[in-house]
């Protein structure tokens, strides 16, 4: 004690030999070893990986409480995501054929290699075949989904993505069909507007997941399942009845 007393005295005297803050503790960004290599900033008096305001995290990442952190549902490109389509650094679900890259096919959302046979009428086609938008198509599409059972969206209250009462039912029938049918879905979560787009798109991650842990506890296998964080770039609501219906999760089958 009564060295650290002497030397704090010695340093309030002195100040003109250079004293310095002890580590982490800090005044300036010079105070920290990892300044002069771009790791480290003096923020609040504490020197810190990241600043709330910086651009120091890399490609990616963002900073949270002072360090670099995973963004939840960020892309390079399109191999980074489960839904095989990266826009403007987010993975999202696809809508169609033409947002697909490199001729892909659009399946409930998810890119996926087309296969099917190139045409330009039926006659092209085997006979349980019809010629769809250049495609040789079995007759009447996927059938399994609609003919058996039909998958429903689970919706959320605010800012919530833990199931409740109200939703956990609708998860556990979708439980059930994914079974019957006995093919991979994938799990689409949502927001409503309001917010950061990052803390959107990290609770629409959070809805997914939630969704995706009670169907694994009900027997669907884990590689059946793909969540896809859409945070709120779906969102159409104006206001809190139609907020609503944007904070959702889709269940569908690829």
């Amino acid at each position: 004690m009564r060295s650290l007393l002497l030397s704090t005295l010695f340093c309030a005297l002195l100040l003109q030999t250079g004293c310095k803050p002890s580590y982490p503790n800090c005044e300036a960004d010079n105070d920290c070893p990892g300044h002069a290599d771009g790791r480290e900033w003096c923020v609040n008096g504490k020197c810190q990986a990241c600043r709330p305001t910086g651009n120091d995290c890399g490609p990616g990442q963002a900073c949270n409480n002072g360090r670099c952190e995973a963004v939840p549902g960020w892309c390079g490109k399109h191999s980074d995501c489960p839904s095989g389509l990266c826009e403007q650094n987010r993975c999202v679900a696809c809508k169609n054929d033409s947002g697909c890259p490199a001729g892909g096919r659009c399946n409930a959302g998810r890119c996926e290699q087309d296969n099917r046979k190139p045409c330009k009428t039926s006659d092209e086609c085997a006979e349980t075949e019809d010629c769809v938008a250049g495609r040789c198509t079995p007759v009447g599409g996927k059938r399994y989904a609609a003919d058996q059972c039909t998958l429903q969206t689970v919706y959320f209250s605010s800012d919530q993505y833990d199931l409740s009462p109200a939703n956990t039912p609708v998860v556990d029938t979708n439980a059930e069909c994914i079974k019957k049918v006995g093919k991979p879905v994938n799990i689409v979560g949502y927001t409503d507007p309001r917010g950061t787009i990052e803390y959107n798109l990290s609770l629409s991650e959070k809805r997914a997941q939630a969704v995706k842990r009670r169907l694994q506890n009900l027997g669907v296998a884990e590689n059946n399942l793909a969540t896809v964080p859409r945070g709120e770039l779906d969102a159409t609501g104006m206001d809190e009845s139609s907020w609503e219906k944007d904070r959702r999760v889709e269940v569908m089958f690829r």
